[in-house]
């Protein structure tokens, strides 16, 4: 009796083995993609619900860059995420491409500012931990 017991059960741990053993691409999975700049770019302003043309917008007749408190935010955390996910070079990190084509270039400096402030920002606010946290847990999915 009892020896029929521990054989129904180890059937039934066999069966959910086997169960568990799904296939990627019957659920429509793959790889998981290779994390690139742009990838990190789309997502932070997926999460912060912006279009590219509204944060990185720079005025035709003076070439200024648009300065809006919210937008220079979502800059900066782009900044800061790139360096924290995927420790890149300031240089590197300060060119940002879109749909291949070099959009735009930000000095050293600017992204050490970007990314310090943003630090800052995280320290002080639980908000912007939480939108930074989700932003970099979106990123990993």
């Amino acid at each position: 009796m009892i020896r029929e017991r521990v054989n129904k059960r180890a059937g039934l741990i066999a069966k959910l083995e086997e169960w568990q053993k799904i296939d990627l691409n019957t659920l429509g999975e793959s790889e998981p993609i290779p994390l690139t700049k742009e990838i990190i770019l789309k997502g932070v302003l997926k999460c912060c619900r912006r279009d590219f043309d509204s944060v990185f917008w720079r005025h035709a007749a003076s070439g200024k860059v648009n300065q809006l408190a919210p937008n220079v935010k979502i800059r900066q955390m782009y900044f800061y995420i790139c360096q924290k996910l995927m420790h890149l070079s300031l240089k590197e990190t300060g060119r940002v491409t879109v749909r291949g084509n070099l959009f735009q270039v930000y000095d050293h400096s600017t992204v050490i500012h970007a990314v310090r402030a943003h630090e800052n920002r995280i320290e002080c606010y639980k908000s912007e931990k939480k939108l930074s946290d989700s932003v970099i847990q979106y990123l990993r999915l």
